[in-house]
């Protein structure tokens, strides 16, 4: 469908089927979106219900995925959307270092372990070794 504006140049909208598959998502997360909105349809057509979307909310659409992955809330991006700042970046950069160390911290556990085991049996080498990598 196009759409002819005033003093711009007509618009392509995408019916929700094609934008689906321009993002990659799916139509069932689209409308989740709009029902909380979140992420609207740039058009509502008021006789059939269908939703259209143009080609600047692709951007839209990958940013919303991209917090989504990095772990941001739909609730935090619909709050902080268009209000980001660095500080929740930064906050968040925070959590994810915190998870690396905690993932790092299990895998000395878990290389530990293997060093202790033989023929599917662990034998602790010191029993306060593994003790002190609990409490680190």
């Amino acid at each position: 469908m196009t759409v002819f504006t005033k003093n711009t140049e007509p618009k392509i909208l995408y019916k929700i089927g094609t934008f689906s598959k321009i993002t990659g998502t799916s139509i069932r997360t689209l409308r989740y979106y709009d029902e909380i909105n979140l992420f609207k349809p740039l058009i509502i057509d008021n006789k059939s219900n269908y939703r259209y979307y143009d080609n600047s909310q692709i951007q839209d659409y990958e940013i919303i995925t991209n917090l989504k992955e990095i772990g941001f809330t739909l609730n935090e991006i619909k709050t902080y959307w268009n209000k980001f700042d660095n500080s929740k970046l930064n906050k968040k950069k925070k959590q994810l270092l915190s998870q690396i160390d905690n993932v790092n911290d299990k895998i000395v556990k878990l290389e530990y372990l293997r060093s202790c085991m033989h023929n599917g049996k662990f034998y602790l080498k010191k029993k306060k070794t593994l003790l002190k990598l609990a409490v680190k």
